[in-house]
């Protein structure tokens, strides 16, 4: 009986130990986020080529290639997307730094110098210097995730960024 006990309590333990850091979304909300209402899949669908990107999200302040011509970077106004070419082209990152361009999860629209409550009830990831942010993925452990910093006294969004890892 104690063994039995025992092994209950360390299942228990163990899944309190690992709780939730992301919060997750279906595979059609993950993949219907959009960026200055441009669906992300619409977007990852231009496949970096320079003119299809500007019809979706009209013309780039700046548009570089590495030497290589493995990397595009596009800068926009507020919203900088950076697209891997190799292979099948993907994005690789994007980041909005500033209230001009915006990000829409679940018909929820936000911007740098929003308040972290137009989200709703998010689950906040705890760096490892105590600083929270959110981070929207479509599953615990994917490679790819939407991440919301904020100023940790005012709760305003001061970046939002997505990252691809694969």
């Amino acid at each position: 009986m104690r063994l039995k006990l025992f092994v209950f309590l360390f299942v228990i333990t163990s899944f309190v130990a690992k709780s939730q850091t992301s919060n997750i979304l279906s595979g059609s909300d993950y993949q219907n986020i959009k960026i200055n209402n441009v669906i992300i899949t619409d977007l990852k669908k231009a496949k970096g080529k320079k003119a299809s990107v500007e019809k979706l999200l009209g013309p780039a302040t700046s548009f570089t290639k590495d030497e290589n011509e493995i990397y595009h970077y596009f800068k926009f106004n507020g919203l900088s997307v950076d697209f891997v070419m190799r292979g099948k082209p993907y994005i690789e990152s994007f980041e909005i730094n500033n209230n001009q361009a915006s990000i829409t999860i679940k018909g929820t629209t936000v911007t740098v110098g929003d308040n972290i409550s137009k989200l709703g009830d998010v689950v906040f990831m705890v760096a490892r210097n105590g600083d929270k942010s959110i981070l929207f993925t479509d599953c615990e452990d994917c490679d790819s995730f939407v991440n919301i910093e904020f100023d940790q006294g005012t709760n305003v969004i001061t970046k939002i960024s997505y990252m691809d890892m694969s």
